[in-house]
């Protein structure tokens, strides 16, 4: 599989991973907001088949998000280091949650019961952290790029996602739930992979998709 097969059968993963992603949490957060209790794809109602899939669909997410990342790394990175550095940190972070969702998953279903580890628990807390802030970053550096600005857009809008939070978490209400920024983290980083690729330069007298160049 060449190159540009390769990314876009990374992009195609990282769509299907951001809308699985995004209907888990989404899902958890109207349950407990109309309920009081989390979705089965939570920890609380202990080991079953929703709670393995959505580890399983974590997983492979985040491992399909740092494919894209990965595959785009020259067009994202653009000689800025700021946005390497952003770049790798955010890619990082989804490795270890990638690491950690996929690792527990299979944990839980050899053992048959989910293992609690604080420590593996503050670990991925600080991890999902990253994945917002270096999804923030990157956003914010790639906004002046006109053919990445779909999924700058998208990420910059993780900060006003997190704001309606803490917003309705102040004000007491049920539907707080950091669901709404892992859209955007999802999104924004599968919409990298939906670039156009630039166009290559035309020698004199070529054709190119209708387009003739003439001789100077």
């Amino acid at each position: 599989m060449n190159t540009s097969a390769t990314a876009r059968t990374a992009t195609v993963l990282a769509l299907l991973g951001a809308a699985g992603i995004s209907a888990i949490a989404l899902n958890d957060a109207a349950t407990f907001a109309l309920t009081g209790q989390y979705s089965a794809a939570s920890d609380e109602f202990g080991l079953n088949p929703l709670f393995v899939l959505s580890g399983i669909v974590h997983g492979l997410a985040y491992l399909a998000f740092t494919a894209v990342l990965h595959l785009h790394r020259h067009r994202v990175d653009a000689g800025s280091r700021f946005r390497r550095v952003a770049r790798v940190v955010l890619s990082l972070a989804l490795v270890a949650l990638a690491a950690g969702m996929l690792g527990s998953t299979a944990v839980a279903m050899v053992q048959g019961e989910i293992v609690d580890s604080g420590a593996l628990g503050a670990l991925a807390g600080i991890n999902f952290l990253l994945m917002f802030v270096g999804g923030v970053m990157l956003g914010f550096a790639l906004l002046r790029r006109r053919e990445l600005r779909p999924a700058a857009m998208t990420l910059v809008a993780i900060v006003p996602a997190i704001l309606l939070v803490i917003l309705l978490a102040a004000v007491g209400s049920p539907w707080a739930h950091p669901a709404y920024a892992e859209v955007m983290v999802g999104f924004g980083l599968a919409f990298i992979g939906l670039t156009p690729r630039p166009r290559p330069a035309l020698a004199d007298g070529e054709v190119v998709a209708g387009t003739v160049r003439a001789p100077a």
